[in-house]
């Protein structure tokens, strides 16, 4: 049986981390919108819609979802797949 590629073992490394966000914002948001998709050059965004988010600062709201992917079982290496982290109340919608 052939060896895995670097690519497909970087896809899958990939998809498990967006699981792993996925599984640990639903978890902490879940009944809020939570979308983690693929961002540009392989990278993952992570929005979070949620009532949680009315009247903080972006960088209350910013600290807050850091701290679930630092408190995640995320690896650095998954971390590092983040480029975009949009923690929203739904008024900033409108």
């Amino acid at each position: 049986m052939a060896e895995p590629s670097q690519a497909t073992l970087a896809k899958q490394s990939r998809e498990q981390a967006k699981r792993t966000i996925a599984q640990a914002f639903r978890a902490e948001f879940p009944t809020d919108t939570v979308d983690v998709s693929d961002g540009y050059q392989d990278n993952l965004h992570v929005v979070v819609v949620s009532r949680r988010f009315d009247g903080l600062s972006e960088s209350d709201k910013q600290d807050l979802v850091w701290q679930l992917i630092d408190e995640s079982d995320l690896t650095e290496d998954g971390k590092s797949l983040i480029s975009l982290v949009m923690p929203l109340s739904p008024s900033e919608l409108k």
